[in-house]
């Protein structure tokens, strides 16, 4: 299944989309005077959307990239790595999270209040250090290696107008913070 599909098709997009129960806080005030709504950093194999950005992509290589869409491609590719980080952590620690591992079909649903109980049992035993299990972080690395290599496609489609917009504010936003320093 393309990404795009399994994202249009998951509980987080319907309810963005449908009940705006989530994302719906407060907007941030630019010091250019535009508002940047919440949202979530997506990968580019996504749509760009209203609340998920990603990364500029090049559609040919004769496109080059402007100073603030480097900028921005870079501030998002580290939060990415974070995040990335952040769930290597989790694998290492609670194996069942694994991406190798398969989960019955029955079981998948219940697949987001695992990760939620792994996130807080791991917060719980980091504030007691407790060291992470060495076999399981090197497991990760292996792991996010061939995740590397099997990267998805970039997303070919059209991104949403309002989304364009706000990526591009927050590109020349960022710009201009680099430019600062």
């Amino acid at each position: 299944m393309k990404p795009e599909i399994f994202l249009r098709e998951s509980k987080l997009y319907r309810e963005v989309e449908q009940s705006k129960e989530l994302l719906n806080g407060p907007s941030y005030n630019l010091s250019e005077g535009c508002l940047i709504p919440q949202y979530i950093l997506g990968d580019s194999c996504f749509p760009l959307l209203p609340w998920l950005l990603t990364p500029y992509n090049r559609v040919n290589e004769e496109d080059s990239f402007g100073s603030a869409e480097r900028a921005f491609n870079c501030v998002h590719g580290n939060a990415m790595e974070l995040v990335g980080d952040a769930f290597g952590r989790l694998r290492a620690r609670w194996r069942l999270l694994a991406a190798s591992r398969k989960w019955k079909q029955e079981c998948v649903e219940h697949l987001p209040f695992v990760v939620v109980a792994c996130c807080l049992l791991h917060n719980f035993v980091v504030k007691f250090n407790e060291a992470m299990p060495d076999e399981g972080v090197s497991k990760w690395c292996v792991e996010k290696e061939k995740e590397k290599e099997e990267e998805l496609p970039a997303f070919d489609g059209v991104g949403d107008e309002s989304a364009v917009r706000v990526r591009d504010a927050l590109a020349l936003h960022l710009s201009r913070l680099s430019l600062r320093k």
